[in-house]
């Protein structure tokens, strides 16, 4: 297994090579792009329009245009456009075929389930171990800071009591998870604590552990699988089994629904996770078996809940609510009062109250703006939406008490955004319940500006 842990020492010689010059080359361009905002249209003629890509779902292209004073939206259907680049990244649409063109990773756009287009095994381990090997391009500028008092030999099992300041896992869940402007700054810890540390297992949990930020908050997916693999995770998947599912989730986003689903077969045991991402993966069926299975164990309430987010994914929303309501039938009134079943009520309701109106076009929604709320982990999560010319125009988060939110908070106000539903729309992993409720409250909001 290849020991790569981004020390300064391994720094320090890549600075005498090409490393550094290439790092400043891309932090040149990135800041160029963010200075300017300009996004890009190339036409099937050669024409480039360029400005602020709004939208590209459905059949058009929405791109923002400004002139002077002026700003102008413009819409280019998609069967008249070779590419777009959006945020830096190109998407091509209509490609040249003329021009042989090297197949490109997507780290954000899945294959749907059934897409031809799927990548090879080979092609992705490539591009995992070609990208992972190398320190993100804002590495070498994220400050090591963290509590003198943490034991960076991060001792199993910890000891008694939560104490945050010594003990690292308890300092991530407490100080990073919750921050966003953290989540840097502990992925360089944990690429520290791989430099200070000989322990072979203390290793190989901090890699699992950076495979999981790379994958929960930063959704780096090359290097989330590049850590996970070099982890040895896919040798212990029994043990490390949502480690496991996060991985598969990794391989999916890359482009590959058959390695995501190959590793979940290699799974003796599977979390609830795994229904999640097997309704995500379009194997609602599947998922939907595994729920039921579950139930039998005594989690029903839990199990039925991931059922009807998997068939709410897939649009089968007579179903979806079935299984919120057998997950309310499915608490005992012994346990009623417990704070998980509680929330699993609470999260069923909701969706319940919130599922008629997922199928809600824009184009029957009065332009202006929009607020509702629903019940995330930690309390009610409330988000405005902005409807224009009958198109969501934003979806934003403005109040929550959610802590373990992980990108759920942009995340999923893109999606809805640039799928322009709320239908289909699936939940960040390991934040489900605050993406569901960003889902809920959207809706909830579009219903209320009904023509």
């Amino acid at each position: 297994m290849t020991d790569i842990r981004f020390a300064k020492p391994r720094l320090s010689r890549l600075a005498h090579g090409n490393w550094p010059g290439l790092l400043a080359i891309m932090m040149v361009c990135a800041w160029s792009a963010n200075c300017l905002a300009i996004d890009t249209v190339e036409l099937v003629t050669g024409a480039v329009a360029r400005g602020t890509i709004k939208s590209y779902s459905g059949s058009s292209v929405v791109m923002e245009v400004k002139i002077g004073n002026r700003t102008l939206r413009r819409s280019y259907p998609k069967d008249r456009i070779r590419a777009i680049t959006v945020d830096g990244k190109k998407i091509d649409l209509n490609p040249d075929t003329s021009k042989p063109s090297p197949s490109k990773p997507s780290a954000s756009t899945p294959n749907a389930p059934g897409e031809k287009n799927e990548r090879s095994r080979a092609e992705i381990l490539a591009d995992v171990d070609r990208l992972g090997r190398t320190p993100p391009d804002w590495y070498e500028s994220t400050a090591l800071d963290y509590p003198k008092t943490l034991d960076l030999a991060w001792p199993t099992p910890p000891p008694k009591g939560w104490d945050s300041s010594r003990n690292v896992g308890q300092f991530l869940w407490d100080r990073i998870n919750p921050n966003t402007g953290k989540w840097r700054e502990g992925v360089r810890l944990m690429h520290h604590i791989l430099t200070v540390n000989k322990d072979r297992e203390t290793q190989k949990r901090a890699m699992r552990t950076l495979g999981t930020m790379y994958h929960n908050l930063l959704q780096d997916h090359h290097r989330a699988a590049f850590w996970f693999r070099q982890s040895g995770l896919e040798n212990e998947l029994s043990q490390h089994a949502q480690a496991g599912v996060f991985l598969a989730d990794t391989y999916w986003k890359l482009g590959s629904k058959r390695m995501a689903m190959e590793t979940l077969a290699h799974m003796p045991r599977k979390p609830y996770l795994a229904i999640k991402l097997l309704g995500d993966l379009g194997e609602t069926d599947l998922a939907v078996k595994m729920a039921e299975q579950f139930s039998r164990g005594g989690e029903g309430s839990t199990s039925f809940l991931y059922a009807g987010d998997a068939c709410r994914v897939a649009g089968r929303l007579a179903d979806a609510e079935k299984y919120y309501r057998r997950a309310i039938a499915a608490i005992e009134p012994a346990e009623a009062g417990k704070p998980h079943r509680k929330r699993d009520r609470e999260r069923a309701e909701a969706s319940i109250a919130a599922i008629r109106f997922y199928s809600l076009d824009p184009k029957n929604v009065a332009d202006g703006t929009y607020k509702a709320n629903s019940i995330g982990y930690e309390g009610q999560v409330h988000v405005e939406v902005v409807v224009v010319d009958g198109r969501i125009e934003s979806v934003r988060v403005t109040q929550h008490r959610e802590k373990q939110y992980y990108s759920a908070l942009t995340d999923t106000p893109k999606k809805i955004v640039d799928r322009q539903r709320v239908a289909g729309i699936d939940a960040t992993s390991s934040a489900t319940i605050t993406s569901e409720a960003i889902i809920n409250a959207t809706a909830k909001a579009l219903a209320s500006g009904l023509n």
